[in-house]
């Protein structure tokens, strides 16, 4: 999903009330629930800068840090920024 920051960090707030209230119910193992804990995706990238840029949690732990670094290995493998700015400069 793309959209402006405030948008993306209410999503990102609700989606980790969901996996809250998962861990709460016990359900927090299965695997649809445990994609909304932060520690597993790291961060959220933000688009439309030159470099990738992850942003994390602000009680990110050594295992959601793990997973921001793969995320801009990620962006830098495919490119995702130089792709988007081709986009941009081609309109």
């Amino acid at each position: 999903m793309v959209c402006d920051g405030f948008t993306g960090n209410i999503i990102l707030k609700l989606a980790e009330s969901v996996y809250d209230v998962a861990e709460q119910r016990g359900s927090h193992k299965d695997e649809y629930f445990s994609r909304f804990h932060y520690e597993n995706y790291g961060g959220t990238p933000v688009l439309g800068v030159a470099k990738p840029v992850i942003i994390g949690h602000g009680i990110s732990n050594d295992k959601a840090f793990k997973n921001m670094i793969l995320v801009a290995e990620k962006m830098i493998e495919s490119d995702i920024c130089g792709k988007m700015i081709d986009l941009f400069k081609s309109e």
